[in-house]
C-alpha cells in the first residue's frame, strides 16, 4: 500500500475497530490513514447531525480563539468556513467583521441554520462541487477539523487554490497523531474513531501542503477538552499541557 500523500510504502500500524490503519514508512512523512479498501463509511447511513437536537449556537472561547488566530493574518475579507459543522466558527467569524460562506453536507444542519441566523450565507454542499464553482472568491479558507475526515485529502488540498484570493491564508485545525496525548494514549487515543480516515500531525500536513507550493507561516499546539470548551481556568490548564508537549490538537496557518 502508497501513502496517498508522498506514494512511499505504508505499513499497518494499529486497528480501529478492525480496520488497519497503516502508517507511511517516510520518516519526512509518516502520514497515518485508513485503508479504504477495507473501511466502511460511517456517512453512507445518511446525515451526519440526524440525532442532533437543533438549539442556539453558542459561540464560546475557543470558536473565538480560532478567530483571532486568522485575524493575525487576515483581519478582514471573505471567509469560506469548509466543514462548518452547527456553525459555532462560522459566526464567530461574523461576530468579528468577516464576510462569511459557511459550507456544510448535513442539509438538517443547513435548513436550521439558515432559519436562525439568516444574515450568514449558508451553503449545503460537499468541499469539491463549492470550491469548483467558487474561483478566486476568498481571502481565508478554514477547514476545522475537516481534513481527517475525507478520504481523498491530496486532492483537497490541490483544490484549494483555485478558489484562494493572491495573499490569502488556509487555516487548518486537526487532531495531532504525534501529540503527546495520542503517544501516551497508544490504541486507545480518543480521535481514533472510524469516521476519521486520516490522521495528522506536523510532518505529515507539512508534506501535503509543502506538494502544492504552500509554506506553514503558524503552528499552534493545543489540547481540547470535552465539552464544555472555552472557560478561563480550564484554557490556562490547556495552555500549559500542550506547552509540556502534551497536546492533542495542531492549528495550522498556510500560504503561498
Amino acid at each position: 500500500m502508497q501513502c496517498p500523500i508522498c506514494a512511499a510504502d505504508a505499513d499497518i500500524s494499529s486497528y480501529v475497530k478492525a480496520t488497519p490503519i497503516l502508517r507511511c514508512r517516510n520518516g519526512t512523512c509518516g502520514f497515518r490513514f485508513f485503508d479504504l479498501a477495507k473501511w466502511s463509511s460511517p456517512y453512507d447511513d445518511g446525515d451526519y447531525y440526524a440525532h442532533w437536537r437543533p438549539c442556539d449556537v453558542v459561540v464560546n472561547p475557543w470558536n473565538k480563539a480560532r478567530v483571532d488566530m486568522v485575524g493575525r493574518f487576515k483581519s478582514k475579507g471573505r471567509v469560506a468556513e469548509l466543514g462548518c459543522g452547527i456553525g459555532e466558527t462560522a459566526l464567530a467569524f461574523r461576530n468579528a467583521g468577516y464576510d462569511v460562506v459557511a459550507v456544510e453536507e448535513s442539509r438538517r444542519a443547513i435548513d436550521f441554520l439558515k432559519g436562525r441566523y439568516p444574515d450568514i450565507d449558508w451553503r449545503e454542499s460537499s468541499i469539491f462541487p463549492f470550491l469548483e464553482e467558487n474561483r478566486r472568491s476568498f481571502d481565508v479558507l478554514s477547514l476545522f477539523h475537516v481534513l481527517e475526515h475525507i478520504p481523498e485529502p491530496r486532492r483537497v488540498v490541490a483544490r484549494l487554490d483555485f478558489s484562494l484570493r493572491d495573499g490569502g491564508v488556509i487555516v487548518i485545525e486537526v487532531p495531532d497523531a504525534s501529540g503527546g496525548i495520542a503517544r501516551l494514549a497508544g490504541d486507545d487515543w480518543d480521535y481514533y474513531l472510524d469516521h476519521h480516515v486520516n490522521y495528522f500531525d506536523v510532518r505529515s500536513l507539512t508534506k501535503l501542503f509543502g506538494a502544492f507550493g504552500y509554506r506553514r507561516v503558524h503552528l499552534q499546539r493545543t489540547f481540547h477538552f470535552a465539552y464544555p470548551q472555552g472557560h478561563g481556568p480550564k484554557d490556562a490548564v490547556k495552555g500549559t499541557l500542550a506547552w509540556l508537549g502534551l497536546n492533542s490538537i495542531v492549528r495550522t496557518v498556510w500560504r503561498k
